[in-house]
């Protein structure tokens, strides 16, 4: 591991970056010790299939290259730095977590765009320590949360803050020299295919969890035939972590969807969970015995995510909601797992979160291979 250099006044980056054309969206890449060829590999590309260019000529508004993901990659210091013009890969898991086994075992990325969507990412030996949105430093991810705290002294971040200390934080962990010689200097530009997204993200792929049911089947299946289970799963889960599983009602609609019960009671049962919904949003419980206004739109979610499958189950077609009033099949309306994940953001870490996080993170990537 590489200790960070200057933490001192290294602060003026913004003036650097508007005048090479990358204020208004970037990412800006640096990785410690590291070698050029084995960084442009990590980012997709051919380090055989290299041409020379300047910051200054902006390659990413180059008309005969527009349609192309290109990065500008040069040594800086005793850090390989890697440009990207509205680009974010330097700053995904799956470019980033490799490129911090290469040379000293650390590498950063500051990432910026037009829509003042960002983030700040530090990682070491194979994970990501820490990362955060830029106006939302105090809300963090990874490994080691606290991880960018020995950086960031001086630097604003928040709302006013600068996209320039983003790099001056990249800069300090990395000990990359981005001076204006390295911005004048010459800069390898090639041409990448994006990385494919991770199967499952930093902190799950060893879940213990992928040994059980229904979670081995589901990995070992991945695709869009077994996203109907898991979405079934999922809510079961929601219920039973806001404490509505043992409901008559929701045990019902379970089973419905399990396959058990009439199919010309389905209007019915559909309407009665609509009217749970409604009563939820309103701020009392399901039973009519009241309940709290904290948990109350978290539940409504669950009810309205078990009226959504059971009109989809009904051939009502998919992503669909639930009218509140009749309880009838919708095409609007997000669709369940989005629902879900809003009613299981709850600050705990019960059984029940960590459970539907594994199974909220193989979900996606069933739909991703659907989508190949």
């Amino acid at each position: 591991m590489t200790d960070g250099t200057d933490t001192g006044t290294d602060t003026g980056y913004d003036g650097l970056l508007d005048e090479l054309g990358l204020a208004q969206g970037a990412c800006v890449t640096a990785v410690a010790g590291a070698d050029e060829a084995e960084v442009i590999r990590c980012f997709g590309g051919d380090p055989d299939a290299v041409e020379e260019m300047r910051l200054g000529e902006k390659f990413g508004e180059r008309a005969d290259l527009s349609e192309r993901q290109l990065i500008a990659v040069s040594t800086a210091g005793p850090a390989v730095v890697v440009v990207e013009y509205e680009g974010f890969q330097g700053v995904r898991e799956e470019v980033l977590r490799p490129l911090s086994r290469l040379g000293a075992g650390r590498a950063a990325g500051a990432y910026w765009n037009v829509d003042a969507l960002s983030e700040l990412a530090l990682a070491e030996d194979g994970s990501v320590l820490s990362s955060f949105e830029m106006l939302t430093p105090e809300q963090r991810e990874g490994k080691r949360p606290g991880a960018w705290d020995a950086y960031l002294e001086g630097l604003a971040f928040g709302v006013g803050g600068s996209w320039g200390d983003g790099v001056a934080a990249v800069a300090r962990a990395t000990g990359a020299r981005l001076d204006a010689a390295w911005a004048a200097g010459p800069h390898r530009v090639v041409v990448v295919d994006e990385v494919p997204e991770a199967v499952l993200p930093q902190g799950l792929e060893d879940s213990p969890l992928l040994r059980e049911e229904p979670f081995a089947r589901y990995l070992a299946e991945l695709g869009p035939g077994v996203t109907a289970a898991m979405e079934r799963d999922a809510v079961e889960l929601a219920a039973v972590h806001h404490g509505i599983a043992r409901q008559p009602l929701c045990t019902l609609a379970l089973a419905v969807l399990d396959g058990c019960g009439p199919p010309e009671g389905r209007e019915g049962l559909r309407a009665e969970l609509a009217a749970a919904y409604a009563a939820e949003r309103n701020g009392g419980s399901a039973d009519g015995t009241g309940g709290s206004h904290d948990g109350a739109g978290l539940r409504a979610e669950v009810w309205q995510v078990l009226g959504d499958l059971l009109a989809r189950d009904a051939g009502a077609g998919t992503d669909v909601g639930t009218d509140v009033g009749t309880g009838a099949g919708t095409t609007a309306g997000p669709p369940p797992m989005f629902r879900l994940s809003r009613a299981m953001t709850t600050g705990e870490d019960t059984e029940e979160i960590r459970r539907f996080r594994l199974l909220h993170a193989l979900h996606d990537a069933a739909e991703r291979a659907g989508r190949r």
